[in-house]
Order: C-alpha cells, then structure tokens, then sequence
C-alpha cells in the first residue's frame, strides 16, 4: 500500500511540485554553502581578514541564525496565508538570492556571500513552516507517513548532491562562473515547479502578524510546550537532527583518527546521507497509513545496535599513523572494514526510519489553526539541537574521552527514546500512537 501511494503522489499536483521544489531548495542550499566552506578553507576567501578556522563557523552560522530568529514570524506567516502562495514568494525570492550570489562569487567577496547565505537561511526559516503545514492540508491522513518520506528522502540526496557538486565546482577555472549558472538555474526551476503546486488554504487568514522576534518565539514555543501530544514528536525528531550533525561533523577525525582512512570521511559521511534517505523510503513503502510509530521504535533500537557495535569495535584498535593514511580504495579495499562500514550505514537507515514517522505524527496531531506555529516551533528545536550537535568534538575533547563516546551518547539516548515510544505505542486504548 506505501509504494502504491508514493507512486500516486509522485505524479500529483498536490505534492509532486512540492516535493521537487524543497529538494531543488536544498540542492541550492548545500551547493552554496559547501562552495563557501571550500573557497574558504582552501582558497583563502574571508571576511575582514579572518582566518580560516572562523570563516567555517561564521558560515555555518549565518545559515542557522536566521531559522533561530525568523521561525516564529514565519510559523504565523503560514497560519495567516496559503501555504503554497507563501512558498511560489520564497522560491521567487531566491532567484534573487542566488543573482546576488553570482555577484559574490564573481567578485570574491566574502562578505556578500556571507550575507547572502544569511537571508538564504531566512528563506528557508519561512518556506519550512509552510511546507510542513501544507501537507496535512493537501494529503490524506494515510498518505502523511509516505509523504514525508518522500519529502526526506528526497531531501537528503539533492543536500548530497549539492555538497559533492560543490567540491567539484570551486576548483574550476570557471568555478564562478558555473556556480553561479547553476544556483540562478536550479532557483529558476524551483520557482517554475512551485507555481503548479495545488493551494493550501491557511486556517486563520485573520491572524495578525508580529515581528517582535522575541515575544513570538516564546508564544510558539509555548503552543509546542502546551500540546504535549505534539511536543512529544517534535522533541524526537530534533534528537535525529542532533544525531545527524553529531556524525557528520564526527565521521572526518573519527575516519582518519580511528578507522586510518583519509578522504574516507567524505564517502562515509556521503554513506550517512543515503542511508537515511534509504530509510525513510523504506517507511514510506511499508506503512500502512497510520504514525507508523512501530517504526520509530525499530529506528531507535537499530540506533543503539550499530553505533554500539561501531563504538566497542574500534575502542581497542591501535592508533593509526597520521603520516600514512590509508586511501579510499585501499581502505575498502580491507575486508575489515566492511562490517565498520555495513553498520554506519545501518545506522543512518535506522536514522531514516526514525525521523519520518514522528515527522508525520506532529503535523497530524496539531491543531489547524495553530499548525503552521507549532510546527515552526519544530523548526526552532531542530535548529537549536543541529547547532549543539555541531559541537560534539568540543565536548569529548574537553571530556578527554576517546571519539568512540558519541556512538555511545547516541545509542544511550536513542534507547531511551525508542523504549519511550514503545511504551506509548501499547498503552491500551492507544493505536499506534
């Protein structure tokens, strides 16, 4: 029943625009900001003369500021207007963006393309909340698991996509001049897309808009905080966006510190992404129309097995010599790699399957009229928790512990999840929520 609904909505009006507009958005997104990180780290763009070390930070940050300031404003924006109007107007806007971007990477500023990169983080912070409150209005309650699966898989191979890209991009001869065909392109079709997408009628077109950044941000969170039904699957999927940042900024130094791999980190880091998009469209294709919550539990216990496995394999393993890393296809190449290697990505599929029925479960359980300002709230938290994520390498070594203890941060708390939801999915006179 998933795979006949994913394929009915693939070819819909009512989602196919909008699936193919958010993972053009995120293609965008990570092309842009890989090329920045690259040209920086590499290449020596910067801002004010900063050193490199900064400049990845101050990128990083610029993309996630604004969805920390902006989400709330933009939770109301989606309550007050339609959903689809609201993302034709960001697509349209970051054909603007990306000109501007062009401008940047022709002139090698730094500081435009940092400031670029900070309304494109708006542009998102208001195109989320829209989008995920659009889809309770145009699917079916059955179809919201596989929907959002689609949706995040689809995701995470055009974020793939657009950070490989990246890397093959910036050390062109015409890389300016390639980057900037290629966002301003990909924006242009973005838009196209969006604008044959079917409305969604917000639920309180009377609402009045604030622009206190503050004030709104502790009303969102209090709707979030005062429906715990919802709080409560928003609460798990920010935890898979800390795990995701968590790895990703992990899997460099653990590859070459632990595992003696070099460019490796890059391949696994890319087997991360595709094992989450994996999982989540294995959800999408087993579900049978309901939270699907069973597979949430399955996601958590897989995410206590694999990095459990990963983290007491490698503990005893001798340091390798950073003088004589291994090469990618030398590093595959050692069949004692491969169960390291088949339980990373077991793990990201565990991620996948974790993450889209919590997803659907928020949208379905909010209120309408609120829905677009709780799942903003999402958005925050989500935000809030990648950011920590981030700084999972300063903790251990502060800590002084081996690398080997973020497999193990992650398995301890996705097993406490995973027993939580288990617990609430049979509680008598509970379905499978």
């Amino acid at each position: 029943m998933g795979l006949a609904v994913a394929a009915r909505l693939m070819v819909q009006r009512r989602f196919a625009p909008l699936m193919a507009a958010q993972a053009l958005g995120a293609f965008n997104d990570n092309l842009f900001r890989f090329a920045l990180v690259n040209l920086a780290t590499f290449q020596g763009l910067t801002i004010f003369g900063l050193e490199r070390e900064l400049m990845v930070p101050i990128a990083a940050t610029a993309l996630t500021l604004p969805i920390f300031l902006f989400s709330a404003v933009a939770g109301q924006v989606a309550d007050k207007y339609d959903r689809a109007f609201i993302m034709r107007r960001t697509k349209f806007i970051e054909i603007l963006l990306m000109i501007a971007a062009a401008v940047g990477f022709f002139l090698n500023s730094g500081l435009l393309l940092v400031i670029v990169l900070f309304f494109m983080g708006m542009q998102s912070a208001f195109f989320a909340p829209a989008r995920n409150s659009a889809l309770p209005t145009l699917l079916e309650g059955k179809e919201l698991v596989t929907g959002n699966a689609l949706v995040s898989g689809s995701l995470n191979v055009a974020i793939l996509a657009g950070a490989a890209l990246a890397v093959v991009f910036v050390v062109r001869e015409d890389a300016a001049l390639v980057l900037s065909a290629t966002l301003i392109g990909v924006a242009v079709v973005g838009w196209l897309i969006m604008c044959l997408n079917k409305p969604a009628p917000a639920d309180s077109p009377d609402l009045k808009v604030s622009w206190n950044i503050a004030v709104q941000t502790g009303k969102v969170l209090g709707f979030a905080f005062r429906a715990p039904d919802v709080l409560r699957p928003l609460l798990g999927a920010a935890w898979f966006w800390m795990l995701a940042a968590s790895v990703l900024t992990l899997m460099p130094l653990f590859t070459a510190a632990v595992l003696g791999g070099d460019e490796t980190g890059l391949a696994l880091t890319a087997l991360f992404t595709v094992g989450a998009a994996l999982g989540a469209i294995l959800c999408g294709v087993f579900t049978r129309g309901q939270d699907a919550l069973i597979f949430t539990v399955i996601g958590a216990f897989g995410l206590v097995i694999f990095p459990s496995f990963v983290a007491l394999t490698t503990l005893g393993w001798p340091e390798p010599d950073p003088d004589n890393l291994a090469s990618a296809d030398i590093f595959l190449a050692d069949p004692a790699n491969w169960a390291i290697l088949a339980a990373l990505a077991l793990s990201a599929v565990s991620a996948g399957l974790f993450v889209v029925p919590l997803q659907a479960m928020a949208q379905r359980r909010a209120r309408p009229e609120v829905r677009g300002r709780i799942l903003a709230a999402g958005g925050i938290m989500n935000a809030a928790t990648a950011s920590l994520g981030q700084f999972t390498l300063f903790a251990i070594a502060l800590l002084a512990l081996p690398l080997q203890a973020a497999f193990g941060y992650i398995a301890v708390v996705s097993g406490l999840a995973g027993l939580f939801a288990l617990w609430r999915m049979m509680r008598p006179g509970r379905y499978t929520e």
